[in-house]
């Protein structure tokens, strides 16, 4: 709290210093008009000086680069303190990271989950079909067991000795002791089979409960593991966006203290060209001839972006957007910074769009990057051979890992904001020999 209170009066200071070379540099014509009051009656070369619009005396120079001066020491302070508290949310940046990766991992879990579950609900499903024939064909098995049963009660009714007594022939007593021994072989066999039938029932289903138990029980592990992961992410961003409203403020300052600078640079920088012009009319020396502005060598400045290769450039115009949303950000357009600013200038385009939306890959390739980068959060780096890749940002989870191939339209990720963005969204970027293009030349049209 002291550090805070004695930032605070120190800016405050700054400012009021700040406020003194404003007045110095506003109101030249005032300050001259306080000093000629009390020198003698000036001259017409003195009139002249003093309807000019800024100061010309040596005296004056000197002030202004002695306020310059002070004003770049106090500038360096100020981005001392940037720097350190920049390290602070470095730190809570970084922990944002492992939360956000971690939680990456966990969705990336999730969905193998889901994509195990319906295979084992495929195969409970199975074991149930299976089930219901086991259960078919035990109650014809137990039908013809009554059959059997039926039949060697009927041929156990009569002796043998007592047929062949009442006069049947002896072959026929043999075939009638032969049946009796088939329907009794049957008998054990049928029951032995209704008995391996009712183990695998047992067995099927004692397996089917047990998938489902574990399922569930893995399901409701990586349920609380991603909620408290989630509760985790949530108190780091809330610490990040502290440090962030702070370090807002702090380059609004810097903005502000630079602006103050280059217009006081200016300013001292006019002033000496109208010294030398009254030095060189005062030595009647001859005006020099403006010197052409040298040419660039060709190739030096506006080189034309490179022309990729033969297999990417004939998708110019054809490639896939990544995910369903609104561009709310285009290529070449400046970028919001912190403080409310325009910052650099986008190098891709942010698509705005539902979290957990399904992003998918713009043409075919390979994964050269999966993992959070400063900045971009979850990033998914596309490579498509000629020098040519497309990069994915901001992602909530990422489905492909390094070294995958992937096909055009392929699901590689899920929208988020990881990386400190502020919406749900996807960041995209096409580079072709390291340079960024226009993403919006070479999606296809909607």
């Amino acid at each position: 709290m002291a550090r805070r209170t004695s930032s605070f009066a120190s800016q405050r200071a700054l400012i009021v210093g700040f406020a003194a070379v404003f007045a110095a540099i506003a109101l030249p014509a005032a300050h001259a008009q306080s000093r000629s009051a009390e020198a003698k009656k000036p001259s017409a070369a003195t009139a002249a000086r003093k309807a000019a619009p800024v100061p010309t005396t040596p005296q004056t120079q000197r002030r202004l680069q002695a306020e310059q001066r002070e004003l770049q020491a106090r500038l360096a302070k100020l981005k001392r303190q940037l720097a350190q508290a920049e390290a602070t949310r470095s730190e809570a940046a970084d922990a944002l990271a492992e939360s956000e990766r971690a939680i990456s991992a966990v969705n990336r879990r999730l969905r193998e989950l889901s994509t195990a579950r319906q295979q084992i609900e495929r195969q409970i499903a199975t074991l149930r079909d299976r089930s219901r024939a086991v259960n078919a064909r035990q109650s014809e098995q137990e039908r013809q067991l009554a059959l059997v049963l039926k039949s060697q009660f009927a041929l156990a009714q009569r002796s043998p000795w007592q047929s062949l007594i009442d006069g049947e022939s002896p072959d026929r007593v043999r075939r009638d002791l032969g049946y009796l021994d088939y329907v009794v072989r049957a008998q054990a066999q049928l029951i032995e089979e209704l008995g391996e039938r009712r183990r695998e029932l047992a067995e099927l289903e004692a397996q089917s409960r047990a998938k489902q138990a574990e399922l569930a029980a893995i399901a409701e592990d990586e349920r609380t593991n991603r909620a408290q992961l989630v509760r985790q992410q949530a108190a780091r961003k809330q610490t990040l966006a502290k440090l962030a409203r702070q370090i807002a403020g702090q380059r609004q300052s810097i903005a502000t203290l630079e602006r103050d600078d280059q217009r006081l640079a200016g300013l001292i920088e006019n002033i000496g060209k109208i010294l030398a012009e009254q030095a060189r009319r005062s030595a009647q020396r001859t005006r020099p001839q403006a010197a052409a502005p040298a040419s660039a060598p060709r190739g030096a400045t506006g080189e034309p972006a490179p022309q990729p290769g033969a297999q990417f450039a004939r998708l110019r115009g054809r490639l896939l957007l990544p995910v369903e949303g609104d561009v709310v950000a285009r290529f070449g357009s400046p970028r919001r910074t912190e403080a409310g600013v325009d910052g650099p200038t986008w190098k891709g385009v942010f698509i705005r769009a539902a979290e957990g939306a399904e992003v998918h890959a713009a043409a075919a390739g390979r994964v050269v990057f999966a993992d959070w980068l400063r900045g971009f959060g979850n990033l998914l780096i596309l490579d498509h051979g000629d020098s040519a890749m497309t990069v994915y940002g901001n992602n909530e989870t990422l489905l492909a890992s390094v070294g995958d191939r992937v096909e055009a339209g392929a699901v590689i990720a899920q929208v988020g904001n990881t990386g400190g963005s502020a919406d749900a969204g996807l960041y995209f970027e096409i580079r072709i020999e390291g340079r960024p293009v226009d993403p919006l030349k070479w999606i296809a049209a909607r």
